[in-house]
This record gives structure tokens, C-alpha cells and sequence, in this order.
């Protein structure tokens, strides 16, 4: 999801509503449908980045880490073209970051997504498949503290860890196309998103205090690339990218601020997964 905060301007909502005009997007695998359950599991890699600019607004200033991780979905297909879906991903790894004084340093992280979407998928004679959409997104990224030496003068860790969950309602459509015994598929999506970045710092031993910043409503859309293939009616396998960028500016006069600034998350994902239908 790429999410654009309102300090972008009227030149970012031109983008968005031609995004609109092309089909704003996510790629239906179903084909021809029919009623029935499908369950998928699968793996991806990520690429994930993190930019704060100005500094003054975070603990950190910049954030990168490549990871690995597992997705599992559920669709319910109510009938031929209705479908409802519900999909689950998560992943872990390092990170390697940068403090507001430039220091730089690794530690881990953790990142999770939910979505539930209702669709509807229409087929041509000739196998093309267009899809609409509409639903909920949630994410979340946590990135623990950066490892400290702990000293009698520094009893505990103050370095800060870090959480940034954004939810919305995105929506769209996308197209199917057959190639090679299977489907191609492209994807735009948009998306209406909120987002907190929250940071958590020790004050003691025993004790924590946590900074929330709440950023302004933003606007957005995502983009993607895939190819499912079925080996028989009830099983298949598909591949996919997906690029995603945020944007989210955070106002004058919030707690732990000196002055506006933004918050700018990159996360790419490549994925493979197998389904059944029941």
C-alpha cells in the first residue's frame, strides 16, 4: 500500500485518481469460480525501509532489513463470481538502523498483516477474469531496542524500541489473464489509512514510558504482479510481487515533536503459496 499524507498535495491525488481510470486493484486468482472453500499457505521474502525526516520526530532515523516469512488465507466463494477472504502474514528478522546522531547498529524485528475483503470476479468467454474489491487492512512493524552495554553508571537499556501500526479500508479491482496454462495478473489498489508510531523507552530497571504519535489520514494505492497455475481443478500454486510505500506525516505540537515531520515505509514482498478447494 502506497499511502500519501495530505502535505503531498493535489499533484499525489491527480496520481491517484488516474490510478482510479486504470483500475485500481488486487488480482483474483479464483478464475471460474464456484462455491467452496480455499485454504493457501506459502512463504515470502521482504524488503523492508524506514526513513524519518527531519530526525526530531523518532529515536531512529533510518531503519532496513531483508526477512523472511509465512502467509495463510482462507476464501470463502459464495457463488461464481462472490468471494470473501481472509489472509494472515508474518515475519521476522534483523534490522539495521540509525540513531537521530547518526550512530548506526542492528537488532530484530517483527512484522504482521491482516485483511478481510469481500470481491466479486466476473469471467469472459475467452477466460479473462476482472475482479472489485473493498475491505479492512491492518499492519504492524515492532523493532526491538538496539543492544546497549549495561554499565553501574547505565543499569538499563534506555535505547528505544519502536511500533508503527497503520489500518484502513482499501479497494479496487484487477485483471486475469491466461498465459501459459495458468493466469497473469496485475493489481492496483487504494486505500483510506490511518497510522500511530508509537517508541518505548526504560526509565528504570522495572519501569517504561511509551511516546504515541498519531499521524494525519492518508490516501494511497498498491501495485503488484502475478501467476497461479492449476494442476487440477482443487489445487494449485501461484507467485507473486507486490510493492508497497507509505508516507505519513505527523503535525506541529504532538508529544515528543519539534515539528512536523514524516514517516516514509517501503515494504516489498515476493511470495509463493499452494491452495486447496473444498
Amino acid at each position: 500500500m502506497f499511502v500519501v499524507s495530505k502535505s503531498k498535495g493535489i499533484k499525489m491525488k491527480k496520481k491517484i485518481a488516474l490510478a482510479c481510470l486504470c483500475g485500481a486493484a488486487i488480482l483474483a486468482s479464483q478464475g471460474a469460480m464456484a462455491s467452496g472453500i480455499k485454504v493457501r499457505g506459502g512463504a515470502t521474502n521482504n524488503d523492508y525501509t524506514l526513513d524519518v525526516t527531519p530526525a526530531t520526530g523518532s529515536a531512529y532515523t533510518y531503519a532496513k532489513s531483508s526477512f523472511s516469512g509465512k502467509n495463510l488465507g482462507l476464501t470463502w466463494l459464495m457463488d461464481d463470481s462472490t468471494y470473501l477472504d481472509f489472509a494472515l502474514s508474518n515475519g521476522s528478522g534483523n534490522w539495521d538502523g540509525t540513531y537521530t546522531n547518526g550512530t548506526g547498529f542492528s537488532s530484530t524485528m517483527t512484522r504482521d498483516d491482516s485483511a478481510i475483503i469481500l470481491g466479486s470476479t466476473s469471467v469472459t468467454s475467452g477466460g479473462s477474469a476482472t475482479n472489485l474489491y473493498f475491505g479492512w487492512k491492518t499492519g504492524e512493524t515492532k523493532l526491538d531496542r538496539a543492544p546497549q552495554t549495561i554499565t553501574l553508571a547505565n543499569p538499563y537499556n534506555t535505547n528505544s524500541s519502536l511500533s508503527f501500526k497503520t489500518s484502513g479500508l482499501v479497494f479496487g479491482g484487477g485483471l486475469g489473464i491466461p498465459a501459459g496454462g495458468g493466469t497473469v495478473g496485475l493489481s492496483l489498489g487504494m486505500g483510506i489509512m490511518s497510522g500511530q508510531y508509537d517508541t518505548t523507552r526504560n526509565t528504570s530497571t522495572t519501569t517504561a514510558t511509551t511516546t504515541p504519535n498519531k499521524a494525519d489520514m492518508a490516501f494511497g494505492f498498491s501495485y503488484g504482479i502475478g501467476y497461479t497455475y492449476s494442476f487440477t481443478p482443487n489445487f494449485g500454486v501461484s507467485v507473486d510481487y507486490k510493492g508497497n510505500i507509505y508516507n505519513y506525516t505527523f503535525n506541529v505540537g504532538q508529544t515528543g515533536t519539534n515539528g512536523e515531520w514524516s514517516l516514509n515505509e517501503k515494504f516489498n514482498t515476493t511470495g509463493v503459496s499452494a491452495y486447496l478447494k473444498f
